[in-house]
């Protein structure tokens, strides 16, 4: 009883909120949304141990986008510029370190109250890094060595 897209990756998923993407303009200096119902997951797979953050279109379930990040690679942080967009403030960057490249995405969930929650939570976890709302995914306990 799973689609596709359920079975894409089998893992522990971390985050997971509506989100859609944006495309950079020919220009290179615009960015445009796509206006897709979409959503965005970051996952520890079973399969490979590595974190993978996804973009899914939500009325197919089709996963269109699956970036492996490795900790201290990628960034995920609030765009600057858009704050003063009357159309589209809530937008986000997916940056990654050692390519130089950039992946935009636009928040979709109904209030902006915890977009810069998500946004922290994204952010560690694509870095290996705790929650830092300290809440969810059992601790590591134990002794440090």
């Amino acid at each position: 009883d799973t689609s596709p897209a359920e079975t894409y990756h089998t893992g522990v998923s971390m985050i997971e909120f509506r989100c859609g993407k944006m495309k950079m303009d020919a220009n290179g200096t615009t960015v445009r949304s796509d206006t897709r119902k979409g959503k965005l997951t970051v996952t520890k797979s079973e399969d490979d141990g590595l974190t993978h953050l996804t973009w899914t279109e939500r009325t197919q379930g089709v996963v269109e986008d699956d970036f492996i990040i490795f900790p201290g690679d990628a960034s995920f942080s609030l765009v600057e510029q858009a704050k003063d967009n009357a159309k589209n403030n809530r937008v986000y960057a997916l940056k990654f370190a050692s390519t130089k490249k950039c992946h935009f995405f636009w928040m979709q969930e109904p209030s902006p109250d915890k977009d810069s929650d998500l946004c922290a939570k994204v952010h560690a976890a694509i870095n290996g890094e705790e929650d830092p709302s300290g809440g969810g995914g059992g601790g590591g306990g134990g002794l440090g060595g």
